[in-house]
């Protein structure tokens, strides 16, 4: 066994075993209200160690499975303490292979526990503040090894690199994020006022808003590089239009119509320009 194999083994042992001492407590709570705080509204006890969904579904072996999901979470998210490549397009594709499993792992201990209260957009929400607490410990983590990259650049007296997540290299298309996920629906929906909302809705959700997001971003990308702030910003930007314009029902489709199209802009722009250098 090598010692990078140690070093996963050993933090997945850890890992799965402060999730289960952490979850149980955490689980216990959530098997209650689920099973008899919230839906029952009767007399509960104020921790149920065992889900009732599981219970039903897999009875004696209940609290085994139970106890196993919280090893398998508390084991993935000990392994995300380790580096996962020395390269930034290895360690991209391998920390999104990793989010893939946690995202599974907790899909699966969700709706076998029941926590997602039989309604699937519940789980939703649930995958959505993984992603955002992902995202955001990827971030940390990317800001600080730029910082660790400036300090080496300026003691070789090389030029600064790009700005960290190259906020100022997409500073100067924020401004046409706004317009094209926020004004132009705006502009849109005033301009058929009561009537049926064809060129807001259907036209601008197929046509406009993905060719748009997906040629500014390739032009980005082409002159920048790889900048994944305009996602984000385009994805804001149409959440804001969602509930200004729209309603909420179509925030999942609009969002990841936006995010997707800017995306793989900036990707198809940035792709050339990485293999020419």
């Amino acid at each position: 066994m090598t010692h990078r194999q140690k070093q996963w083994l050993v933090r997945i042992l850890i890992g799965g075993l402060i999730g289960i001492a952490v979850l149980i407590p955490v689980g216990g709570l959530f098997n209650d209200l689920v099973g008899g705080g919230l839906i029952a509204m009767g007399n509960h006890t104020p921790f149920q160690l065992v889900s009732y969904d599981l219970e039903r579904l897999a009875g004696p072996a209940a609290m085994g499975i139970q106890l196993g999901l919280y090893f398998l979470m508390g084991a993935v998210v000990g392994v995300s303490t380790l580096p996962f490549a020395d390269d930034g397009a290895t360690l991209v594709r391998r920390s999104l292979a990793h989010f893939a499993v946690t995202a599974g792992v907790l899909a699966l201990m969700v709706c076998l526990c029941g926590w997602n209260w039989g309604e699937p957009v519940v789980l939703l929400v649930y995958l959505a503040l993984l992603a955002a607490v992902y995202l955001l410990i990827w971030m940390v983590r990317w800001v600080r090894w730029y910082a660790e990259v400036a300090v080496i650049r300026e003691k070789l007296g090389l030029p600064p690199g790009p700005s960290p997540l190259k906020w100022k290299e997409t500073l100067p298309y924020i401004p046409v994020a706004l317009i094209l996920c926020l004004g132009v629906p705006w502009l849109l929906r005033q301009l058929e006022g009561s009537g049926m909302p064809l060129f807001s809705g259907a036209i601008y959700a197929q046509i406009l808003l993905p060719v748009g997001c997906l040629a500014f971003g390739m032009h980005l990308g082409r002159r920048r590089g790889l900048c994944l702030l305009y996602p984000v910003v385009c994805t804001v930007a149409m959440a804001a239009a969602v509930f200004l314009v729209y309603n909420y029902t179509v925030l999942i489709l609009f969002c990841a119509i936006a995010f997707a199209s800017s995306l793989l802009g900036v990707a198809a722009g940035a792709h050339p320009r990485k293999k020419g250098e």
